[in-house]
């Protein structure tokens, strides 16, 4: 992960108290490998090194609408919510047939971020209206900050 994306995240965990911010703690070396066996398996894909770094950085994200799916399900701490985890999130996407075309790494209240696995693009798609391409990034770090900043300027 960008170290300029981890010093925004760190900013925004001091700026941001416990109940506007979830930042999961990193994921252990058997969390990172039970993910990317299950995804092999069940999504018959290989997650992006970008991706596994920001996890055993942060295992999840959680702040201003913004959920970063992390390696498994995890309970934030005061609220009985769960920070979503990325299998069962993308496992749930594709009960729609067309979505077996990407990875979903997070959502908003309108966008959903993700990896379009025909064009290797990650993308900022529209919740409603899929087929709306709002942002493209050649990089996971690219649509990683283009989220934190998202959270920046909510917070």
């Amino acid at each position: 992960m960008n170290a300029a994306i981890e010093a925004k995240i760190i900013r925004l965990r001091g700026i941001l108290d416990d109940s506007d911010m979830y930042l999961g703690p990193p994921a252990s070396p058997a969390d990172i490998v039970v993910l990317t066996n299950a995804v092999s398996i069940e999504l018959s894909v290989s997650l992006p090194y970008e991706y596994l770094e920001f996890l055993q950085m942060f295992d999840g994200l959680v702040a201003c609408g913004v959920f970063i799916y992390s390696s498994r399900s995890r309970v934030m701490p005061g609220a009985d919510t769960l920070c979503p985890n990325f299998v069962e999130m993308n496992y749930l996407s594709r009960d729609i047939d067309f979505m077996k075309d990407f990875l979903v790494f997070a959502c908003s209240d309108q966008d959903e971020y993700v990896l379009d696995l025909k064009r290797g693009k990650y993308q900022v798609r529209d919740r409603q209206a899929f087929d709306n391409v709002n942002e493209e990034f050649n990089s996971f770090d690219g649509i990683l900050a283009f989220m934190v900043d998202l959270i920046g300027q909510r917070s």
